[in-house]
């Protein structure tokens, strides 16, 4: 008997994204489905309209603010996500808005054209060179016991992970989660070493890193490294097999320290693990063989794309989005690009001599790959006078809900990590706005900005939203899973918050140690 998990529809691998049996009953009766399933679509995803009672009424001074709305934002996230999608139809494995390639130029040139429509001023592009990207070509992953052989369709090699194209032939050898006690008394010498992660939703990383189980695979000799990621469905993830470490700084931050694991890896979906895990629970001797090709192309580049709304000081106002992304990256970060065309479209109506401060807006290159726009802007002193910088990142987010090995979905957005750095004033009307629009956030501030915004988030006042829930960087990251209320009451809470600074003069906004330090 052959098993081919290759075979698997789209539909079966979006599994998870239901309500479990009700589902598979849905797929094989449909007109039943849809009368016990009013809130899901005809793919198993929840309307839009079933965020419909996330919206706020709008009342006195904030009305002003329904010009905003949230389905032109997802109209434009829609956009973004088409350029992701000619990537794949072009023949990519390795496909999206990836860093350095005519995709990232594409969605450049559509981030421009929206600049250029809505009478942005000063445009340019900031060009910056990439150190040598690491690009997987092809790749396989099979394993053999018995008289079962398995493909795996969920299967990536773990990025940056080296070059085999002549192949790896190793004896699987399960380690749970890949803790020390796994480890203890185990010869993984010259073998598969499969490990299955728990994810970390909220942040980029899973087990398998902060737990060190790969860097111990490594230490202890593994020819391969196989993670299965997390939970629910079958996700493609591009992710690394670095091990992290989080520390704290002298003032109380916290941040990441990687160790470099270089034993080729793969990571594939949970349904494919777990079909995996019982063949090697059969007891019958299991082989995995797996092949990679990558290549390493040196004089890559990734511009920025800057526009101005001008304003009557001196005095700036940046927003800015990341524009690469791995496959469809409609949350990473099509939806942040969604949220900052429409600040810059709802400001743009503005009239200039109404303006208090200019308001630049840029695309961000090289995302993925570094972030190189954020130490331009501190390094050029574009900083010195900045009244105000807004990150818009992973916006709004699915809420999901585990339930046994499912992620369920809801019909509400997820809480999400939050930043400010300023003054008590600044804070305050940031958390006034995100009520005023139901914006919901974690209780507990981060100790500081993550990603885009990240090494500058001191450097001027600052305002971020951020979630990573646990498809980032996965084939699950798809439009029906950013409901366009969310993106509409973040964008109106961001277009209030500017409104708020710009009543507010410079030294009202910055943190008092700013202040002394002018």
């Amino acid at each position: 008997m052959t098993m081919n998990t290759q075979g698997a529809t789209r539909r079966n691998r979006w599994r998870w994204v239901g309500v479990g049996a009700v589902v598979a009953v849905f797929w094989s009766t449909p007109l039943m489905a849809q009368q016990q399933q009013p809130l899901l679509d005809a793919l198993g995803q929840v309307r839009e309209e079933a965020y419909d009672h996330l919206r706020r009424t709008l009342v006195g001074d904030d009305q002003v603010y329904e010009k905003i709305d949230g389905r032109r934002l997802k109209a434009w996230l829609n956009e973004v996500v088409a350029i992701s999608r000619q990537s794949r139809d072009d023949g990519n494995r390795y496909w999206g808005r990836i860093s350095g390639t005519k995709y990232e130029v594409m969605t450049a040139d559509w981030t421009e054209a929206q600049f250029r429509r809505l009478g942005l001023e000063d445009m340019r592009r900031q060009p910056f060179e990439l150190r040598p990207q690491w690009f997987p070509t092809d790749w396989s992953l099979t394993a053999t016991g018995g008289d079962q052989m398995l493909n795996f369709v969920s299967a990536n090699p773990a990025t940056r992970s080296p070059s085999f194209p002549n192949g790896i032939e190793a004896e699987a050898v399960w380690v749970g989660l890949g803790t020390a006690a796994d480890f203890a008394g185990r010869d993984v010498a010259g073998k598969a070493v499969i490990i299955q992660t728990m994810l970390a939703p909220g942040q980029m990383g899973n087990s398998a890193s902060w737990e060190g189980a790969t860097k111990r695979a490594q230490d202890e000799g593994a020819a391969l490294i196989v993670g299965i990621w997390g939970y629910g469905g079958n996700f493609a993830v591009w992710q690394s097999t670095n091990a992290f470490q989080m520390v704290r700084d002298p003032d109380g931050t916290s941040r990441y320290v990687s160790e470099s694991v270089t034993t080729p890896g793969f990571f594939m979906g949970f349904e494919d693990g777990r079909t995996l895990r019982d063949l090697v629970g059969t007891g019958e001797s299991v082989t995995i063989s797996a092949r990679v090709e990558t290549e390493m192309r040196a004089g890559l580049t990734s511009a920025s794309v800057y526009g101005t709304l001008p304003g009557t000081t001196d005095e700036t106002i940046y927003v800015m989005a990341h524009m690469d992304g791995y496959y469809d990256a409609a949350l990473d970060n099509a939806s942040g690009m969604a949220v900052m065309i429409g600040l810059a479209e709802y400001f743009a109506r503005v009239p200039r001599a109404d303006r208090r401060r200019s308001i630049t807006f840029i695309g961000t290159a090289g995302h993925h790959v570094g972030s190189p726009n954020a130490p331009y802007l501190r390094d050029q002193g574009m900083l010195e006078k900045t009244a105000l910088m807004i990150n818009c990142e992973h916006i709004a987010p699915t809420q999901f809900v585990a339930f046994n090995t499912e992620l369920r979905l809801t019909n509400t957005v997820t809480p999400r990590r939050w930043w400010v750095h300023g003054s008590q004033q600044l804070l305050d009307l940031t958390l006034d706005a995100y009520r005023t629009f139901g914006v919901s956030v974690i209780g507990e501030m981060d100790g500081r900005a993550t990603g885009e915004m990240m090494s500058i988030d001191r450097a001027a006042p600052s305002v971020q939203l951020i979630r990573s829930p646990e498809h980032k960087h996965t084939d699950g990251d798809i439009p029906s899973l950013v409901p366009a209320a969310g993106l509409e009451a973040v964008a109106r809470a961001f277009a209030k918050i500017i409104d708020e600074v710009n009543t507010l003069d410079l030294a009202a906004l910055q943190a008092a140690r700013m202040r002394s330090s002018r």
